[in-house]
C-alpha cells in the first residue's frame, strides 16, 4: 500500500512538471502582415536587388548573413496589368461615296507620369524603399523605370498629348463611321519591396505599386452598324 501511494505522487509530480514546461508564462504573439502573393506566374517574379556593396559584410549579430544593413533593397513584382488609358476621342461618319480622312489637331494636352506608391515623381535615382514602405525609405522612380523596362521594352517617365498634335489621318470608307481614341498605353507593377534589417536579414515585405507609362497609343476603329460601336 505504501508503495502504490508512492508511485501516484511520483507520476501526479511529473504530470505537473510535463505540464509547467508546455505552458509558457505569458508568450508575446507577434504577428507580421505582408501582401499575399498570387499563383506562381512562368514570367514571374521579377526580383531586383540593390546592392550597396559588392560583397556581404561580416556581421556580429549574424555570421551569416543575406544582405548588407541598411545598404541593401530588394523589390520583386509579382503582378504586371497592361492596360490602356483614353484621354480623348474623335470620329467621323462619312455620308459620301469616297472615302475621307479622320483627323483632328488637339487644343488640350494631356500628360501623366510615373508613380510609386501613389507619388508622382521623375526623379531617377535608385528607389530607396518606396513611399510608405518600411525603413524610412524616399519613393523615387528609378527602380520603377528599370523593372518597366525589363518587362515592357518600353518606358517612360512622363507622356504627353500636345496642344497642336495631330491625331491622324485615318481613311474612311464610304458609309462608315471612324473612331481614332488616343491614349497612352501604361503598365502598373505590383509587388513588394523589403530593406536589409541590422541583423543582415531582410525586413518584412511591404506593399510596392508602380504605375510607368510606356507610350502615346491611337486606337481606330471602324463600323456601319451604331451596334457596333461598342465593341
Amino acid at each position: 500500500m505504501k508503495l502504490a501511494t508512492k508511485l501516484v505522487g511520483t507520476l501526479g509530480s511529473g504530470a505537473l512538471l510535463l505540464a509547467s514546461a508546455i505552458t509558457p508564462a505569458g508568450a508575446a504573439t507577434i504577428t507580421n502582415t505582408y501582401p499575399e502573393t498570387p499563383l506562381t506566374n512562368p514570367t514571374l517574379p521579377v526580383v531586383h536587388v540593390a546592392h550597396g556593396s559588392d560583397t556581404l559584410k561580416a556581421n556580429i549579430l549574424n555570421p551569416r548573413p543575406v544582405c548588407n544593413a541598411w545598404e541593401d533593397k530588394r523589390t520583386a513584382i509579382y503582378k504586371v496589368t497592361d492596360s490602356f488609358l483614353p484621354v480623348g476621342t474623335i470620329s467621323t461618319t462619312n455620308q459620301t461615296a469616297s472615302p475621307i480622312p479622320l483627323t483632328q489637331t488637339l487644343s488640350k494636352t494631356q500628360t501623366i507620369s510615373i508613380k510609386v506608391n501613389g507619388s508622382q515623381t521623375e526623379t531617377t535615382s535608385v528607389n530607396g524603399g518606396g513611399s510608405g514602405t518600411q525603413g524610412g525609405g524616399t519613393g523615387t522612380a528609378g527602380i520603377a523605370y528599370s523593372l518597366a523596362k525589363t518587362i515592357g521594352g518600353e518606358a517612360s517617365y512622363s507622356l504627353s498629348w500636345q496642344v497642336g498634335q495631330t491625331v491622324g489621318p485615318y481613311q474612311v470608307p464610304a458609309g462608315y463611321t471612324g473612331e481614332a481614341t488616343y491614349g497612352f498605353r501604361t503598365i502598373t507593377m505590383t509587388g513588394t519591396q523589403q530593406y536589409c534589417k541590422l541583423d543582415g536579414t531582410w525586413s518584412t515585405p511591404a506593399a510596392y505599386v508602380a504605375f510607368v507609362p510606356i507610350k502615346n497609343e491611337v486606337r481606330v476603329k471602324l463600323y456601319n452598324n451604331p451596334a457596333d460601336s461598342a465593341k
